[in-house]
This record gives structure tokens, C-alpha cells and sequence, in this order.
């Protein structure tokens, strides 16, 4: 046979009338009959097995039974307040998640790692890192979804803040067995009549027609950084990036080599919530740090945050 628990009513109604020590008053403060409440308290005595009130004409006392029952009644609701605190403690305290995103086609294992290990032991911030597209990124920022992202800057309609991290020039990746891969560098006309893959919409949308201005084609391919290479390598395609960038994606059968003559620039910037926590401004700062640009970044927030008043 299962033990006996008091049910809710039970002990709101038990409750109700230790407190008010009369059963009138309590039956009204209940809003239930005075008959009502005497047999939920008769029942109450018939499952516990003891006798918890004295009647008399005055009211009812607790009798030593229903006195340990109010004890341990009110044992459980501060039991119950602790519980509350400590659970509200723990919120409190837990890492604040901090969205961050990065290109995974350029951004390789290492970098990400680092990124992470930097925040390792710090009990207030949980990092996650975000894949995806430019426009994504900014879609999600804007909704208040990702706090930070290394990408393009922004269109002017996003009205984001952003920080330019680097503009180190552009570079062309090219096969191993590419003619132009044994120059020093590559001009944008050398280019003509070559097919250059895009790996996001957005910078198709950006670049396309100016490359084409110049007798350049493109193709979509998929932001996998392997199929991107295999695709380069193979099938005599090129790419055209940010050096920094560039540089990380070539291997043994993929060269890089500096891009001139282009009329448009492709620089990394950080683009941010305007309304970024500090455990997101520190998460930033580690990015713009990477790059020597934490003081301008100081600058920016301290600028954002004036405006904002």
C-alpha cells in the first residue's frame, strides 16, 4: 500500500486553518462551506491515523499530532524557498552563451580552437561558433541571434556595426600547374576568359558583375573547403579572396598569388550587436585582438554606448 501524501487542497486547507485557528474564518477565507472544511479536515485525521485539532466553542487548537504536522509543513516551505534560491544561484552563475560566426570555408580548426581555449576557464562565458553565409550572419545579428561575426561589411540597410580587421589585398588561388601560378603576382586582365567559382551569394551578388565586366565568369560551388580546392586543382578554376584568407586555403596543389588591378576590395571586418553584453564585448575584443585592432574596438563600443544614452 502506497504511503499516505497529503494532497494539495488537503494542505492548503489544513494550513489555512492553523493559521486562522477558527473554522469559520478559514471557510470563508477558502470560499468553501464551514461543513465543507470540517469533513476535509475529519478525512485529513482518518488518513494520518492521529487526532490534529482540539474543538471546542472558541475554535480549534493543534493537539501535540497536528502541531508536529504544522512543523513539518512549514519545514517543507522553507526547504522549498532554499531550493528556489539555490536553483536561482545556479542560473545566475551559468555561462552566458556567447554566438559567434565564423566562415568555415576560411577559418580552419586551429583558429577556432584557439578562439575556444581562450575562454576555457572562464566560468561566465560559454563560446559557440556559428557556420554559415555573409547575408546569414547579418540576418542573425540583426534578430538578436549571434552577437558577433567575422565577415564582409554589412549593406548600409542592416545598419550593423562593424570594424574593419584587415585588408592585407586580394589574391587569386590557382592550380599547381596553372601558367599564372609561376608569376609573382596576377593582374585582373590576365583573367580574362577564366571562370572563377563563389562560394556565397552575397559576394556573387557583390562582384559577379564587375567580373563580368571583365570577360570573367563565375560558378556556384558548394563552401566546403575541399571541393572548393578539388575544383581549383582539377578543373583549372580560380578563386579570388582576401590574401589572409588565400593564404590559409593553399596547399601543395593549390597556389595563391597576389591580385592587382581589381576594382573593389574584399577587407574582414567584425560586425556586432549593438547592444552586445560584456561577456560578448570580451569575446570581440579576443577577435580584434588577433588582428592589433582591440583599441579600435574600445573606441567603436565606447562610441556606441555614448550614442546610446
Amino acid at each position: 500500500m502506497a504511503p499516505f501524501r497529503m494532497s494539495a487542497e488537503q494542505r492548503r486547507y489544513f494550513c489555512a486553518l492553523c493559521a486562522e485557528g477558527n473554522i469559520t474564518r478559514a471557510a470563508e477565507k477558502l470560499y468553501l462551506s464551514r461543513q465543507g472544511l470540517s469533513r476535509s479536515m475529519n478525512r485529513l485525521e482518518e488518513c494520518v491515523g492521529a487526532r490534529l485539532f482540539h474543538r471546542g466553542k472558541r475554535g480549534v487548537e493543534l493537539t501535540d499530532a497536528g502541531a508536529a504536522l504544522w512543523r513539518h509543513v512549514a519545514e517543507e516551505d522553507r526547504a522549498w524557498e532554499a531550493l528556489l534560491a539555490e536553483l536561482r544561484r545556479r542560473e545566475d552563475a551559468a555561462p552566458e552563451p556567447v554566438r559567434v560566426g565564423l566562415l568555415s570555408l576560411y577559418v580552419g580548426f586551429e583558429e577556432k580552437r584557439r578562439l575556444l581555449a581562450r575562454f576555457s576557464g572562464d566560468a561566465g562565458v560559454a563560446v559557440e561558433i556559428v557556420h554559415g553565409d555573409h547575408d546569414d550572419f547579418w540576418r542573425a545579428i540583426s534578430a538578436g541571434e549571434l552577437e558577433c561575426a567575422v565577415t564582409l561589411r554589412p549593406p548600409d540597410p542592416f545598419d550593423l556595426p562593424s570594424l574593419q580587421l584587415a585588408d592585407d589585398g586580394l589574391a587569386v588561388l590557382l592550380g599547381r600547374d596553372d601558367p599564372l601560378s609561376r608569376h609573382e603576382s596576377v593582374a585582373l586582365s590576365d583573367l580574362r576568359g577564366r571562370c572563377a567559382l563563389h562560394a556565397s551569394p552575397y559576394k556573387e551578388h557583390l562582384y559577379g558583375p564587375v567580373l563580368r565586366d571583365h570577360g570573367i565568369h563565375s560558378e556556384a560551388v558548394s563552401p566546403d573547403r575541399n571541393l572548393l580546392l578539388a575544383h581549383i586543382a582539377a578543373r583549372g578554376r580560380i578563386f579570388i579572396v582576401q590574401t589572409e584568407f588565400a593564404r590559409r586555403l593553399a596547399n601543395d596543389d593549390v597556389r595563391f598569388r597576389p591580385l592587382t588591378g581589381a576594382p573593389f576590395e574584399m577587407g574582414s571586418y567584425l560586425v556586432f550587436r549593438r547592444d552586445m553584453s560584456p561577456q560578448a564585448c570580451s569575446v570581440a575584443r579576443v577577435i580584434a585582438e588577433s588582428c592589433g585592432r582591440e583599441e579600435q574596438l574600445d573606441a567603436l563600443l565606447a562610441k556606441l554606448l555614448l550614442s546610446a544614452r
